[in-house]
């Protein structure tokens, strides 16, 4: 690929088979991230045909991006890669430059590497992508989370961290908006994303692929100046003012595009200052509405009039009774297995039913709360007679909310 910015009569021959690659393998890249699932019955042919791995795999969103499918689209999306620059060079071999293409294909990165990270910021910026602790995580040993649930936990902690982190993604998507400070964008989201591919490969988080190819986009982009990125920053060498050719000649078109630059800078800047004081956050919306939200510690446990003391090895009395998200109910054991249900409330009658998450039969309970810090259930789960009294945790137990921040510290107090 042609490097300078610069515009060069002839290319090397190395130059104009790195670009041919280049260029066909990350359109390819963007195109089948979004049009990949029309093409399911060619991908599980090739999958099945060509890498040998069966069909058996879902294309269906489920929060992962390194699922079998997204390998599976990688390794099509290298060897297609492959036959075209195979066909192009054929056909192509007269060809001495592909300037003006170069500049189309860097206005393709630079609009779908600024929307990613808009996106991404975005989700941050509003707590979408990192909520607070789960009232789960807060009597879940750390031993005991997998390496992603750490770090989640890390990142949710802190409102001002997501703001902080994700208004660099932002401003370094709106960076990329002008030819003028393309560079300076591509430097700051590499150095963000560089960070955020160590902490999937490192964290086992399963956006591995995704992220990586920000990388090696944003890579591309600084590559384009590369020239004069290490004369200024690395030598110390002057540079000479940069004249950019103009490939738009309509002047509606040229202006129209200036507005909409503009537009969405000033919208995302606002968006960044408001959060700042507003602090909503997207994911409280999950949130379950209930008077029994809450972590509830079970106090007296009867099963079948039998009445079961607090052993740690007791595979049938319950720990802990958590409601947090919205038709969601999670049932800590005294072994500190976990149980997920479905779970509905009915106000009226003071039921609430609880449902497996594989399919299983309803069961219901009868509750009462006789105080805000007390909850009595009654009722049947699994086939067995339960009654439970069961009293509130107050979040302000739990060191990781109630600890604050200090100006002044006169040790360390790391626990």
């Amino acid at each position: 690929m042609n490097t300078t910015n610069t515009l060069e009569k002839n290319w090397s021959t190395l130059s104009k088979i790195v670009f041919r690659f280049t260029f066909s393998y990350f359109i390819l890249f963007i195109l089948l991230l979004f049009f990949a699932l029309f093409l399911e019955t060619p991908l599980r042919w090739f999958a099945d045909s060509i890498l040998n791995w069966g069909t058996d795999f879902k294309m269906e969103s489920t929060g992962s991006g390194d699922r079998t499918f997204d390998y599976v689209r990688f390794a099509f999306n290298s060897i297609i890669s492959f036959f075209v620059v195979t066909i192009w060079s054929f056909l192509s071999k007269k060809r001495t430059s592909y300037n003006s293409l170069q500049y189309w294909f860097k206005v393709t990165l630079r609009i779908f590497l600024c929307f990613a990270m808009i996106l991404y910021g975005l989700a941050k910026v509003f707590k979408g992508q990192f909520a607070d602790p789960s009232l789960e995580l807060l009597v879940q040993n750390v031993g005991e989370m997998s390496p992603m649930g750490l770090a989640w936990t890390f990142m949710g902690h802190s409102m001002f961290y997501n703001i902080f982190t994700g208004s660099l993604e932002i401003i370094g998507g709106l960076l990329l908006l002008n030819r003028k400070t393309v560079s300076l964008g591509s430097f700051i989201i590499l150095s963000v994303m560089i960070n955020v591919v160590f902490m999937n490969f490192t964290y086992d988080i399963p956006v591995k692929l995704f992220s990586f190819h920000l990388v090696m986009i944003s890579i591309l982009l600084l590559m384009s100046d590369r020239k004069r990125f290490i004369q200024f920053f690395i030598k110390n060498e002057n540079i000479e003012k940069l004249q950019n050719i103009n490939y738009i000649k309509n002047k509606s078109v040229i202006n129209i595009i200036r507005f909409l630059k503009k537009a969405l800078i000033t919208v995302s800047i606002l968006i960044i200052v408001i959060q700042c004081f507003v602090h909503f956050k997207a994911t409280e919306q999950l949130r379950s509405k209930s008077k029994l939200r809450g972590i509830w510690k079970t106090e007296l446990f009867i099963i079948e009039k039998d009445t079961l003391a607090p052993l740690s090895t007791d595979t049938n009395r319950w720990k802990y009774f958590i409601i947090d998200y919205k038709e969601k109910a999670i049932i800590k054991l005294m072994n500190d297995t976990i149980n997920r249900y479905s779970f509905r409330e009915n106000i009226d009658t003071k039921e609430i039913v609880f449902k497996g998450l594989k399919g299983s039969d309803s069961q219901n309970f009868k509750y009462s709360i006789p105080n805000k810090n007390n909850l009595k259930l009654k009722g049947f789960l699994n086939g067995k007679e339960l009654k439970i009294d069961l009293k509130k945790v107050p979040k302000t137990k739990f060191r990781l909310l109630n600890r604050g921040f200090h100006w002044i510290n006169e040790t360390t107090y790391n626990y």
